[in-house]
């Protein structure tokens, strides 16, 4: 919108503006209340149309080495199509890195070179740009949403009507927190699920306690379940060595045991996703408590003797 108002070419009415960008006049209010915290200038004339101040320069931003090139890796770190942003935090990180003195520039790519990011699986968005539009869109004006939606638990899909509260990248996919119409509580939909959107003019408000760090706080990945338990495993060996070296969950607890063993605790709701991250350490880790973790584990090892047995 800065470079719109500033081409010279037109003056532009709100309404305008939202018909452009394809969003409300409250979000273009919006827009220019953000503008002028930045102390951008808008002028309004006795037409009621906006356009910004001929004589205003939007200063390149001050710099230094260490500053652009964390901005630098930052973008090359949401490469991949898990970040459904990518193209546009792309163009924006080369503009500001091009305002920068060849020096500083100069120095910065050479580094950028040596230093790469790999990320493990994760779910490609490219297909799912409309859909993702859509949400953002409903998320920012408060509509209501119906959604075809596949469930890979019944492996069936349904349409539901959702509130769509706010959008969550972790784990190399996307999800969307929204208050569900059918099962009366806010739940998690992962967006490449969804199948089709439709919009229904109705708006909703966010329910007042609701609130999306404490919603998540101690999910292991993305499953959730309002029953938390204390999780407490012991691993030996070389998985010890390296659970120790990692924090894996802002709950956890890591206390050392004789014979090169720890003693791991977090408190989760996230039961299934914690049976397959301990299944993945093999003899080397072994689930003291909940019981129902514990059985779960040896259910699956049962299940795994059957293939192989």
């Amino acid at each position: 919108m800065i470079v719109l108002l500033l081409s010279g070419n037109r003056k532009w009415r709100v309404k305008e503006l939202a018909e452009h960008f394809g969003v409300s006049t409250t979000t273009i209010y919006r827009d220019f209340e953000i503008m002028e915290a930045m102390r951008i200038p808008i002028y309004e004339d006795e037409n009621h149309t906006y356009s910004i101040m001929e004589n205003f320069y939007f200063k390149p931003p001050d710099l230094n080495r260490n500053e652009a090139l964390a901005l630098l890796l930052a973008g090359q770190a949401c490469q991949g199509e898990f970040f459904p942003y990518r193209e546009a935090l792309d163009s924006s990180v080369a503009k500001i890195i091009n305002s920068l003195p060849s020096s500083i520039k100069s120095v910065i790519e050479d580094m950028g070179t040596y230093i790469s990011f790999h990320h493990g699986a994760f779910v490609d968005l490219s297909e799912f740009k409309d859909i993702i539009q859509k949400v953002e869109r409903a998320i920012e004006e408060k509509e209501s949403l119906l959604i075809t939606y596949y469930s890979l638990s019944s492996d069936q899909e349904n349409q539901r009507k959702i509130d769509p509260y706010c959008l969550e990248i972790r784990n190399g996919a996307c999800y969307l927190i929204a208050y569900c119409h059918s099962r009366k509580e806010v739940r998690i939909f992962r967006v490449d699920r969804i199948k089709e959107v439709d919009t229904t003019g109705e708006l909703f408000e966010i329910q007042e306690d609701f609130c999306k760090d404490k919603y998540l706080k101690n999910v292991w990945g993305v499953e959730r379940s309002e029953e938390e338990k204390r999780v407490v495993l012991i691993f030996s060996g070389k998985a010890a060595r390296l659970v120790r070296e990692k924090v894996w969950h802002p709950s956890q607890e890591i206390i050392d045991l004789p014979g090169d063993r720890i003693r791991f605790e977090i408190t989760t709701g996230s039961m299934e996703e914690m049976k397959i991250w301990v299944l993945g350490f093999g003899a080397e880790v072994e689930v003291e408590r909940p019981a129902e973790l514990k059985e779960a584990v040896i259910a699956e090892i049962e299940k795994i003797k059957k293939i192989y047995g």
